[in-house]
């Protein structure tokens, strides 16, 4: 019998990813205030096809909850991991958004824990922190560094993080934070860096941007997914731990649009430095890896500009 994995936000581009990829090795559970209803539908009927072929058992089911504004009630099997997705992400530094962002991330949590602290099933317990929450601060990033959150979502990300390793620590609830470097991949809003260079460079648009000196790490939403595996698998020696999860290595935003502009054989006019940098720009954004490797005793080996290539020629 295969175990449950229930992934809290799933209706997101990552819950997709994740969705997809452990399909064929867990009962997945959707719990999100919103069900791409279309997409679910499809995955069915590719679940029911490959039953059919493969003889496979898999549970696909998905329950349309506000956990920002009610406690989980409904009456489902016991989850053997829970990854919580759910969040507003933007990068506003507008503080009026303090009250949304602790509904969808401080009341969320706790709404999980209060569902699920007596669970006898539950393995582990998967907390999104971010990259962010270290700030403006030199990379590359390691998870003993003090946090220097500098927006609104940074510091409710990092209230978030502190009250579910409190937690484990009193409670004993068995909870690990995964903090990703910049994710892109299929289902990501059209809005994010990545997919909007995409589209503009098919279209030969003009493209508006600042210098585009600024690195990031970023991580392919399937390499994510195969980390979040590793992380799964290795459930007895991650519980209490802040794990990063990214490639390792900061790329320039400009290299990534030319890089692009040159798989696409794009005509677009990039106007670099038509838009100013944000306030307390982080110049270069850099995980370090080594905890995820030594953890799970598996090897980062990412090529990111690949997946860049792969991701446009995939596009619509």
């Amino acid at each position: 019998m295969k175990e449950n994995l229930f992934i809290i936000g799933g209706s997101g581009f990552i819950g997709k990813n994740l969705t997809e990829y452990f399909i064929n090795k867990f009962n997945i559970y959707i719990i999100d205030k919103f069900i791409d209803v279309s997409f679910f539908s499809s995955l069915r009927q590719k679940i029911k096809s490959e039953e059919d072929s493969s003889k496979t058992d898999s549970e696909l089911v998905t329950i349309q909850w506000d956990l920002s504004e009610n406690k989980f009630t409904q009456t489902l099997p016991d989850p053997d991991y829970i990854v919580n997705l759910a969040s507003v992400v933007t990068a506003d530094r507008n503080l009026s958004l303090f009250d949304s962002m602790i509904s969808s991330n401080l009341k969320v949590l706790m709404n999980l824990y209060d569902a699920y602290k007596e669970s006898k099933h539950l393995k582990l317990f998967v907390q999104f922190g971010s990259s962010e929450e270290y700030g403006n601060v030199k990379s590359p990033y390691i998870e003993t560094m003090r946090e220097q959150p500098d927006s609104p979502y940074s510091l409710i990300k990092q209230l978030t993080v502190n009250t579910s390793l409190m937690l484990f620590r009193n409670y004993g609830f068995p909870v690990t934070v995964v903090r990703p470097g910049n994710l892109f991949g299929k289902y990501q809003n059209t809005e994010k860096f990545i997919p909007y260079i995409i589209t503009k460079l098919k279209k030969n648009d003009p493209i508006d941007v600042t210098l585009c000196e600024q690195k990031r790490d970023f991580i392919y939403a399937e390499d994510f997914a195969w980390c979040i595996s590793e992380i799964i698998t290795h459930y007895d020696r991650v519980k209490g731990e802040i794990i990063n999860v990214a490639s390792g290595e900061s790329i320039a935003l400009k290299d990534i649009i030319e890089t692009l502009k040159k798989e696409l054989n794009s005509s677009s006019i990039v106007n670099y430095g038509k838009i100013p940098y944000r306030e307390n720009e982080a110049m270069d954004l850099r995980c370090n890896i080594d905890k995820f490797e030594n953890l799970t005793s598996s090897k980062i080996t990412f090529n990111v500009k690949q997946r860049f290539k792969e991701l446009a020629e995939k596009f619509i």
